[in-house]
């Protein structure tokens, strides 16, 4: 496939009309994307000239600033660039979610926070992390996205984007939309997940762009006999369904980002990975 000059894929209207989400009525295997059905995206309030990075104080309190939550909190500021890792859908043991949950759950208990007011009580919970030392909330989340990409790069799972088309496929869409609605900056895509460095345009929600891509290449996948089996999974899903994302603060965590996303295949052969450097970083740095 070989992007044309109006920005559609070559190889015909499937890519366009899968990460756009106009017109589609499936390849052959609707059942397969039937969890995700199309959206229609937001248009970009404006296409910037260049990429710009915008900084954020270290001290602002991240657990206040808008944005929205599943599993995650999700921040969200205009302008923001943000590390992103999204994952396969089996790419973790159940057992090894499990207990991450309770080890949550035993934190926020130890300081007077009922972990169930998530669900049934948002506001108490909100106002109840609002109260914790923010100090202490900051080491707690760095411990555990440290032990999130520690199990990530153990290879879990059927580690399908080991294949070189497959590796190649998920590289492309990520780069679809690149100057139109978004800058994507450094990418890598591992076997079982993938670290992408991104900057959205203003009025495009990065949960939105993540969804077309995943759609879109879930789709794809599953068209290969040889991959469709193992990439299935009791959910009946290719991609867990959330991303995992942080604001990226100011330069210096910039460069560590993209060293940390360059070093992150080292132990994989040539051939088991994509990886991708983006000019405009190297500009900003």
């Amino acid at each position: 496939m070989r992007p044309e000059s109006d920005g559609v894929l070559g190889e015909g209207t499937v890519v366009r009309e899968v990460l756009t989400g106009r017109g589609y009525r499936g390849i052959g295997i609707p059942r397969y994307i039937g969890g995700m059905p199309k959206k229609p995206l937001s248009q970009p309030l404006k296409i910037p000239e260049r990429p710009v990075f915008t900084a954020f104080e270290e001290k602002e309190d991240f657990w206040m600033v808008p944005g929205y939550e599943r599993n995650l909190p999700h921040w969200r500021l205009a302008g923001a660039s943000y590390f992103v890792t999204f994952r396969l859908a089996d790419s973790l043991p159940a057992e090894v979610i499990l207990r991450w949950k309770q080890d949550e759950a035993q934190w926020l208990f130890e300081r007077g926070v009922n972990i169930r007011w998530q669900r049934d009580e948002p506001e108490r919970f909100r106002q109840a992390i609002a109260g914790l030392d923010c100090g202490e909330r900051a080491t707690f989340q760095r411990e555990m996205a440290r032990q999130f990409f520690v199990e990530l790069d153990e290879c879990h799972g059927c580690c399908a984007l080991r294949e070189p088309d497959a590796h190649a496929l998920v590289a492309e869409a990520l780069r679809f939309f690149h100057g139109q609605r978004l800058w994507v900056g450094d990418f890598v895509v591992m076997p079982n997940h993938v670290h992408v460095i991104a900057q959205p345009f203003e009025e495009v929600p990065l949960e939105e762009w993540l969804y077309s891509v995943k759609r879109f290449t879930a789709a794809r996948l599953m068209q290969r006999e040889d991959l469709r089996e193992r990439l299935m999974t009791r959910a009946g899903r290719v991609w867990q369904p959330e991303s995992f994302d942080r604001v990226i603060r100011d330069l210096d965590e910039l460069r560590r980002t993209r060293e940390y996303i360059e070093k992150n295949p080292r132990g994989l052969r040539m051939g088991e990975f994509h990886l991708h450097r983006a000019e405009w970083i190297d500009a900003l740095l």
